[in-house]
């Protein structure tokens, strides 16, 4: 899935003042260290994109933006540049550390304005005395729950993951390339005639995307090439619900499928 095009994946955005730990928190999530993590201020400046597949949500782009307190007139610059990045996120993180929420919550304010789905996360929890108050006081200052996590410890870090699962835009889960045409435990088998232009060990990015789209519609995927598929189809105990081919061949595997199957290309 590292193929899948930063179009088709979900975007996430981290926003939060310089030393909150987005970095950490992106790390955390992915359970990688995919972003620079700093003790010093300010050490992500323009908005850096990583993609990523988390379990439970599928492909996503994390945009990890530099503070929203950013200075000086170099910082507006970054601050403006976090502005651009929210037009191209479709859930954000708010992620604060401490209970000077102000800025926070023009931000919140902003990105909800625009439509965007934010879920607020309470960091580095394992440095704050009084987890449970402080959280509380959030949630009654912003009007929204607030996820506890400690970035660094890895902990709440999947409450995080929930709540990204449970605040995703509306109809995000719903795109789908063939999950029309099947029902869960359909066999459904793929043509695959291997393009001599598709990398040496590597399969074509539609059929990829194809396969991923039917396993997580709980189908049973058979693969073959053209040339076998007259001995695919008869090893099979029963016709396939459905066959997708290369359009190249459509004709060929169109003469030998089982007349009950129903038949379409990548």
């Amino acid at each position: 899935m590292n193929k899948t095009p930063h179009a088709n994946r979900l975007h996430i955005g981290i926003f939060g003042k310089r030393n909150a730990g987005k970095s950490s928190l992106i790390n955390a999530i992915t359970n990688q260290d995919i972003a620079v993590v700093s003790d010093v201020a300010g050490t992500t400046t323009d908005p850096v994109l990583k993609s990523m597949e988390i379990y439970g949500i599928g492909p996503c782009l994390f945009i990890d933006t530099a503070g929203i307190d950013d200075s000086g007139e170099l910082g507006e610059k970054r601050v403006m540049q976090t502005r651009k990045a929210a037009e191209k996120t479709d859930i954000a993180l708010v992620v604060c550390s401490d209970s000077a929420v102000d800025e926070e919550q023009e931000w919140i304010e902003f990105l909800e304005a625009k439509g965007i789905p934010v879920v607020v996360v309470l960091n580095k929890i394992d440095a704050i005395q009084g987890v449970e108050p402080l959280q509380a006081k959030l949630e009654a200052k912003l009007k929204k729950p607030v996820v506890a996590v400690s970035a660094k410890n890895r902990v709440g870090v999947e409450a995080a993951i929930e709540a990204i699962k449970e605040n995703r835009p509306k109809g995000d889960d719903e795109l789908t390339i063939v999950g029309h045409l099947v029902n869960p435990g359909d066999v459904v088998l793929l043509v695959m005639p291997q393009d001599i232009q598709a990398p040496k060990g590597r399969l074509i990015l539609p059929q990829v995307q194809t396969t991923r789209d039917l396993l997580d519609h709980k189908c049973i995927v058979v693969s073959c090439t053209t040339t076998e598929l007259s001995q695919t189809l008869e090893a099979l105990s029963s016709a396939p619900k459905l066959i997708i081919t290369d359009s190249q061949v459509f004709k060929e595997v169109y003469a030998l499928k089982p007349q009950t199957s129903l038949l379409t290309s990548f």
